[in-house]
């Protein structure tokens, strides 16, 4: 198993960092204390829970307000909370027992918090998603991103002064990013520009923490509204599951709430679902907590075992109707479900198909319909999926109907609603008459090489296939998402520099379950120049659709990069 790595940092003296940064050449153009420094004070949230005040004040001073530095100006999720405690713990020595520190994550996240509208746009960040960032700001181009998510920046409300200060605080502790990121631009220009208006002089850090604090302050609308309105959920219950792994394909089953005795908002969780595809069935145990009101973190196990722990990083709707998010494991938190859960009520709800394409002019295609409170019989008449689809044969088991269908050669291709005994499924299905192109998702992908010293990142991909539309154009707003198909999986090379071989080294995937699991970290001595295994290759999926007759091919790109090797954890010893 491999080793945590945690990263051993040497406290610098504060007269020490002033030297370096007063050293630096005027010509870097230093960043001027913001003015902020010298405004009015700012005016934060006071903090009155004692834990968190014994906790802190020993560094945080509160002040004639209740107001503790740094901490009263500021509001972030758990996550954020527990970050700067770990942080305070390997940085500034703080010393401080678990159940303390749980207490002050959910003190502070409950009364410094988020409210809905603003934790929405850094979801990505805390469910551990790997793709693209849409948030877009001229201002931040090469500053907050040049050393992690912009996820963690957008899950952050602060003052004005306290963001400059969160600038500060990252020259002092880490001054090589000075050279990296906050002087690297060198001066600004001082010539008048074309319409002969002056430039702005500030320097790109101060104009970050001053975008920063205009377009994400401490006090906001939406957390006066919230705050004033929040109480716990009430999610005790039972909720139909219905979710997503990437390679495993859809799952569904429920999920059981209990609350915890002589708490508001603290859950035990019994989970059952069944992977639709395989078959396979899954039975976890597990406990939540709930933080300001709607953002769900839990862990669960199958039969307690650790190996099997799933985080759990939900999102719960300010109705209490549906609840949703990401669970997951692994080195890299990389392995995981996407969750969608509802309030069961006792009429028969459809939660899900195990397939979702029927192809014009088939008979005797068979189809596996999840549903809640499912009805003690069926006959073919109560199941309906529009013109040109008849039911032949239909049986309930369980929470499962079987059912077999007949589908027109000149049946409409499009979406198609689901009624089970009177109850709709919208877009349940979709009819098309052939498969014109397959496309893999993600579209890139990344991993990471380990299994000497670090962990390995494992990539895991999906294929799936669409029809032209209506205008028999690919790739045009007017495509059919069919279904997921069951693919053989392949690499190839990548050509991005000449004769690297990336293919040979980097890793392989099972050509069965996408699955790909990047080479050992470290200098390969078989490989030119004892590189090491990274490298850049395309994943190929290629798949034969009923009647065709030569395979569809789709592709992603893969890069399989270093380790994470740097990682804060002050609860383990070097």
């Amino acid at each position: 198993m491999a080793k945590t790595v945690r990263l051993s940092v040497v406290a610098l003296s504060s007269a020490w960092a002033l030297a370096l940064m007063l050293s630096a050449s005027p010509s870097a153009q230093a960043p001027a204390a913001p003015a902020a420094a010298t405004a009015k004070p700012d005016v934060g949230i006071p903090v009155t829970d004692q834990v968190v005040i014994k906790a802190c004040s020993g560094c945080h001073r509160p002040d004639d307000k209740q107001q503790l530095s740094r901490i009263s100006f500021r509001r972030t999720t758990p996550e954020g909370w527990e970050r700067t405690i770990t942080r305070m713990m390997a940085l500034n020595n703080l010393k401080i027992d678990a159940q303390t520190a749980r207490a002050v994550v959910k003190s502070l996240s409950n009364s410094h918090g988020l409210a809905p509208e603003e934790a929405r746009r850094s979801l990505y960040e805390v469910e551990k998603r790997l793709g693209d960032e849409s948030f877009k700001a001229e201002e931040l181009n090469g500053m907050c991103d040049s050393c992690h998510a912009l996820g963690r920046v957008l899950g952050q409300q602060r003052t004005t002064q306290d963001w400059h200060l969160l600038i500060s605080m990252h020259r002092g502790w880490y001054p090589i990013i000075d050279r990296q990121t906050f002087r690297r631009m060198g001066p600004a220009p001082r010539d008048r520009d074309a319409s002969g208006r002056l430039p702005d002089l500030r320097h790109p850090s101060e104009k970050a923490a001053d975008f920063l604090g205009e377009r994400f302050p401490l006090q906001t609308k939406e957390w006066a509204a919230w705050s004033a309105s929040m109480r716990p959920a009430r999610i005790d219950g039972t909720w139909t599951l219905s979710g997503w792994e990437t390679s495993k394909g859809p799952i569904y089953g429920k999920l059981v709430l209990t609350p915890v005795a002589g708490s508001t908002d603290e859950f035990t969780s019994t989970t059952t679902y069944t992977y639709a595809r395989s078959g396979e069935q899954v039975s976890r145990t597990g406990r939540v907590s709930v933080y300001t009101g709607f953002q769900w973190r839990g862990r669960s196990t199958v039969g307690g075992a650790d190996a099997s722990a799933l985080r759990e990083v939900m999102f719960i709707e300010p109705d209490w109707s549906s609840i949703s998010g990401r669970w997951f494991m692994g080195g890299y938190d990389e392995i995981g479900l996407d969750v969608t859960l509802q309030r069961a009520g006792a009429t028969t709800t459809v939660v899900g198909l195990d397939h979702t394409g029927l192809r014009t002019g088939a008979n005797g295609q068979t189809l596996k319909i999840y549903v809640a409170n499912p009805p003690a019989s069926i006959a073919p008449r109560d199941l309906d999926f529009g013109p040109g689809v008849t039911v032949s044969a239909v049986t309930v088991a369980g929470d499962v109907i079987s059912a077999t269908v007949d589908v027109a050669g000149t049946a409409a291709v499009g979406p198609r609603s689901l009624v089970v005994a009177g109850t709709v499924k919208p877009a349940a299905v979709t009819v098309y008459d052939k498969v014109d192109s397959l496309r893999v998702t993600p579209s890139w992908n990344m991993a990471r090489v380990g299994g000497v010293v670090f962990p390995k990142m494992l990539a895991r991909f999906d294929a799936w296939a669409y029809n032209n539309g209506p205008d028999k154009k690919p790739g045009t707003a007017d495509d059919l998402k069919i279904e997921a198909v069951a693919a053989s999986w392949a690499v190839e090379e990548y050509k991005a520099t000449f004769d690297d071989e990336d293919i040979k080294f980097v890793g392989s995937i099972d050509a069965a379950t996408s699955v790909f699991t990047p080479n050992v970290d470290g200098p390969n001595p078989q490989r030119k120049g004892e590189r090491n295994n990274m490298g850049d290759v395309w994943v190929v999926a290629s798949y034969t659709p009923p009647g065709a007759s030569a395979p569809l091919k789709g592709r992603s790109h893969l890069l399989v990069t270093a380790p994470l090797y740097m990682k804060f954890d002050p609860t383990v010893t070097p």
